[in-house]
């Protein structure tokens, strides 16, 4: 059976609200999250800073789509 979910790695958009006075720092270029996604769908359901965080909840929701767990 084919698996429901995957493993992407985007990257991070940041969105400040800035106040008058205050500078706008730049988003450092190389900043990712991994996410979880439904690969039909393309709905994320999970943003983690470290892979091996998004890589077990993409198992595990793969293994509860199949009913196995």
């Amino acid at each position: 059976m084919e698996p429901e979910y995957e493993v992407r790695k985007v990257p991070k958009v940041i969105i400040q609200g800035i106040r008058p006075g205050e500078l706008v720092r730049a988003t450092p270029i190389n900043q990712y999250w991994f996410v979880v996604e439904h690969i039909k769908t393309e709905q994320r359901y999970g943003e983690h800073d470290d892979e091996a965080d998004a890589i077990a909840e993409c198992a595990e929701r793969n293994s509860q789509s199949r009913g196995t767990l």
